[in-house]
């Protein structure tokens, strides 16, 4: 008999290991197209054979400079002729630094790896003409230098010349690969998930109502000082005054307090906001964020044990975003932050990756388990780019922002996320170190839907913010606090 019960139970075992049926495995909707381009193998091929009809002048490992002592070739060039420079960061831990320089004339410009796969070959176009503008001459015969340094991982993939005719292809090229990326927008005012409870539609259009007259005020929350309310009761000690946004981070599975505390925060009136530090286990914090990886193949593909792991671990927040909806709150939702950033594990796998994680989500938290309350934020980092490449599309986005810490209003950067959202979404500052003045916000035309200063020393050092400057903001009529919100229960 124990030995038939032994039987059985290894049995059970080895089909409880075998891979799911395809009936058995749940796969999110399909994604429609969010663009009509062509793919980036075909566009680098492409690119890559017009580069072949130019001469190759130097190509090298990472840190190998070209320090040519013979400069005839440049000298004898038009101005419409061109120098085209394919390059990466060998090193994928110095993103966001200086790893090649090019000097003209003596005079240099900078190159810095984008924090987004620095190792990535990328493309960058030099006519004579603009060559010419750097060195401070007018005429090719009287350049005197040209060289081109490499250091921290910098790496020169190619360096071609360019004769007008190709340099003028190469040019066309790029355009029609640019112009080919250019994102379907679908968007037409209401939020993304149909189902959306009365709530999160009512702030939702809230948002929409005061964009570009208005800002909410928003703060990031500590959990270590003596309170989480650490930062709101500051801010009320010296305005008087509330954030008409809070801002809750589920981070160290502190799942159930950060339920409590957006309750509470609905119940007064504000609007909660939950963002999401953790590792690709879902279970963890900070440091987890930035050091954990995925397998993104088989993550990515239905019916791998890497994706029903990724499935359930993102599954953990599900209960507690449910209990927020069963209290009819309605969360601003802005997992992945920093998408494009480089340093999360989220965008460790590139553009491609990032859009199907996304999209993953999306569907497994509205499809799959229903969450109607969620009013999904797409946040990208200060590093700006391409941030066409990082969009999910209209059916997975209902408010998209960025963050920096530089200061000021940022108007380039509104710029940028603004030229890649369709009319109308709000757009949001969803980060910042000090606050952006209305002055600065109309100057820059920038007019973000609401600002969120980070937690404890960007408020509290009196260098980011002081009291001053914070009862300025708060008691600014541009600025809504929590007094001035509608009620959207």
């Amino acid at each position: 008999m124990k030995r038939t019960l032994a039987l059985i139970l290894s049995l059970l075992m080895l089909l409880s290991a075998l891979p799911a049926s395809a009936e058995d495995v749940w796969t999110p909707r399909e994604a429609p197209v969010i663009r009509n381009g062509m793919s980036e193998a075909d566009a680098r091929a492409a690119q890559d054979a017009i580069l072949a009809r130019g001469t190759l002048l130097f190509s090298g490992k990472a840190n190998k400079g070209w320090y040519p002592s013979d400069i005839r070739w440049l000298k004898s060039t038009s101005p419409e002729d061109a120098v085209a420079l394919l390059w990466a960061c060998d090193d994928v831990t110095h993103g966001g630094w200086g790893v090649l320089g090019l000097n003209v004339g003596g005079r240099q410009k900078d190159i810095a790896a984008l924090s987004d796969q620095p190792d990535k070959e990328r493309l960058l176009v030099f006519t004579v003409a603009e060559l010419m503008e750097m060195a401070g001459i007018t005429d090719p015969a009287k350049f005197t230098r040209f060289n081109l340094g490499a250091w921290n991982g910098g790496r020169i993939a190619g360096l071609y010349f360019l004769p007008a005719e190709v340099a003028a292809e190469l040019d066309a090229h790029l355009a029609a690969v640019e112009a080919s990326q250019a994102i379907i927008h679908t968007y037409d005012g209401n939020l993304s998930n149909s189902n959306a409870i009365p709530a999160a539609r009512a702030v939702y259009a809230y948002m929409q109502q005061i964009h570009g007259t208005a800002c909410l005020t928003g703060q990031m929350e500590s959990t270590w000082m003596s309170s989480p309310d650490y930062e709101v009761n500051f801010i009320q000690k010296h305005t008087g005054e509330l954030p008409a946004i809070r801002g809750l981070d589920f981070m160290h599975n502190d799942f159930q307090g950060v339920v409590n505390r957006a309750i509470s925060w609905w119940e007064q009136g504000g609007i909660p906001h939950i963002c999401w530090h953790t590792g690709s286990d879902f279970a963890s914090g900070y440091n987890e964020s930035l050091s954990h990886n995925l397998d993104w193949e088989n993550a990515l593909t239905p019916g791998t044990a890497e994706y029903a792991a990724l499935l359930s671990a993102m599954d953990r927040a599900v209960p507690y975003l449910q209990q927020l909806e069963d209290a009819g709150v309605p969360v601003l939702w802005r997992p992945f932050h920093e998408l494009d950033g480089g340093w999360f594990w989220w965008s460790k796998g590139g553009s491609e990756a990032f859009v199907k994680l996304w999209q993953l989500m999306y569907s497994r938290y509205t499809d799959y388990w229903g969450l109607d309350n969620l009013i999904w934020v797409l946040g990208y980092s200060q590093n700006g780019g391409d941030m066409a490449a990082w969009y999910p599309g209209d059916a997975y986005v209902d408010v998209i922002g960025a963050d920096s810490y530089h200061g000021g209003a940022e108007g380039r950067l509104y710029a940028e996320v603004a030229a890649i959202a369709p009319e109308g979404m709000p757009i949001v500052f969803h980060e910042c170190g000090s606050i952006p003045t209305q002055q600065q916000m109309e100057a820059d035309n920038a007019p973000w839907v609401m600002f969120m200063v980070w937690h404890t020393s960007h408020l509290t050092d009196g260098k980011s913010n002081t009291p001053a400057s914070l009862k300025e903001i708060y008691e600014g009529e541009w600025f809504i606090t929590l007094d001035e919100l509608p009620d959207f229960h």
